[in-house]
């Protein structure tokens, strides 16, 4: 089963509703008698009755985490990665992605209050730290509180009532995120790292109108911003989630999100005002096959990188997730992203990406996910960053271990 809400992340400058994963809990198929399909989330991991889970559960609250690391070997050599992939950025390299701790007090249908911490370091906080934040610089390590929020349900104005969340917290857009357990594959797409968001400070509302309808909208101060205004206004994001059936097998998403600084540009770039676009559509076509699509839009007015002219972007990808049993999926994802006038990667280009893979799932904790990935430009743009050489085509092999407690 495939989630269709997603959260997407950002790189810096150098659910209850909206925190729905793009994988969501295992679920069953009824018609072959097998109760589990699909990786299991960290917050889904039932550890023996004691003491301390019998206290946390009386209080609505879930202390859990997950480590992940992985290797990637490159076509174009052993290094720090130009363009792509992410979050496997260095070629030919032993990377520690991410050690996450996670305490949380979730909501209930009542009126009621909770909150989520999200500690987590390694190389992908490294790279997706805060200009603000906290921790030790570097391209391997760092650390970040990738969400640091108080939420509130009231459970008024509409069928399900509605969920406020103020501090840091992810950008409800895109599929994709960074955090390991709530996505597919190892790598991320060119969607996710150039024309969407991760997080962010701001206050988030989403209205649960009926089962088959949230809405959500809302302020935020702007790009990977840590309880701080990046760029000369706030930004601010509207979006609609609507399942097309009762059993919840087909939804469509929309999502609007603009304002002086939502996205990181490419260095040189960075216009007056960014707007993003973003359809998306998840269909299970049964207990064992689900399929995304997803489309992004996005313009910058008065793009200095541009001679002070609007860039565009366009991006759309395809993604199938086939549940063969209990201990093993199989992954597929195709994607196309047009960079119109570099204010995204740097390089203007058509870039193409394909990336099949397999979730390998022994035990509920442990996870393996091995990929081949193969990304074309229409002009050279990968290679290593500390060299001038550049490539069209880039082959990179990987695999991650995610460990879950």
């Amino acid at each position: 089963m495939l989630g269709a809400s997603g959260v997407g992340e950002v790189v810096s400058a150098q659910s209850t509703s909206v925190d729905t994963p793009s994988v969501v809990p295992a679920t069953e198929d009824t018609a072959s008698g097998i109760d589990h399909l699909g990786p299991v989330l960290p917050e889904d991991i039932k550890l023996p009755p004691n003491a301390l889970t019998d206290w946390l559960a009386s209080g609505n609250i879930r202390l859990f985490g997950w480590a992940q690391g992985g290797y990637t070997a490159s076509s174009t050599g052993a290094g720090l990665l130009e363009i792509e992939p992410l979050m496997n950025r260095f070629g030919d390299s032993w990377l520690f992605n991410q050690g996450a701790l996670v305490l949380e007090r979730t909501l209930t249908p009542d009126w009621s209050w909770g909150f989520r911490s999200e500690f987590y370091m390694g190389s992908d906080a490294a790279f997706l730290h805060p200009v603000n934040g906290f921790g030790p610089p570097g391209e391997k390590f760092s650390t970040d509180f990738r969400q640091a929020y108080f939420s509130v349900h009231a459970p008024e104005l509409t069928e399900g009532g509605v969920d406020l969340k103020l501090g840091r917290q992810y950008v409800p857009i895109g599929y994709e995120t960074t955090m390991a357990p709530y996505r597919v594959q190892y790598s991320l797409s060119y969607v996710w790292r150039y024309a969407q968001n991760g997080a962010t400070t701001g206050a988030i509302a989403t209205a649960h109108v009926n089962p088959e309808l949230d809405v959500i909208g809302g302020v935020t101060l702007g790009a990977n911003s840590l309880f701080e205004l990046r760029g000369r206004a706030p930004d601010y994001i509207a979006r609609g989630l609507y399942w097309l059936d009762a059993d919840h097998q087909t939804q469509l998403v929309g999502t609007l999100y603009t304002g002086p600084l939502p996205i990181v540009p490419a260095k040189g770039h960075g216009g007056n005002w960014q707007t993003l676009l973003e359809f998306h559509v998840t269909h299970d076509v049964d207990p064992r096959l689900a399929l995304e699509f997803e489309t992004n839009l996005g313009w910058e007015t008065q793009d200095p990188g541009n001679n002070g002219n609007t860039s565009q972007w366009y991006g759309t990808l395809a993604r199938a997730i086939v549940h063969v049993n209990p201990l093993l999926d199989v992954n597929f994802r195709a994607e196309w992203f047009n960079d119109v006038a570099g204010s995204r990667t740097g390089i203007p280009a058509d870039y193409f990406e394909v990336t099949p893979g397999l979730n390998i799932m022994p035990t509920p904790w442990l996870n393996f996910l091995p990929e081949v990935r193969w990304d074309h430009a229409t002009r050279p743009a990968f290679g290593l960053q500390d060299e001038t050489t550049r490539h069209r085509s880039q082959w990179t092999f990987a695999i991650a271990a995610l460990l879950q407690f």
